[in-house]
């Protein structure tokens, strides 16, 4: 697991996802995969988990898929 507080522009926009706001899942996601290239972060399958914070931001959380398709 990998996790990291989103920046204000990620916040902003999984505030309006949340909101109902159609088509910004994709952004999200590339922000995202923007973020682990820049931390040389190299990954297969991954779940993405936005968690709330109580300062009203959004923590991304990253799940190595790989036990979802495997299971034990």
């Amino acid at each position: 697991m990998l996790r990291w507080p989103a920046d204000a522009a990620l916040n902003e926009l999984i505030r309006r996802y949340y909101a109902g706001e159609a088509g910004l899942w994709e952004t999200i996601r590339q922000q995202i995969d923007d973020e682990l290239r820049r931390r040389a972060i190299v990954r297969g399958a991954y779940h993405i988990r936005l968690r709330a914070r109580a300062d009203d931001g959004y923590d991304v959380q990253i799940d190595d898929a790989s036990a979802y398709a495997n299971p034990g």
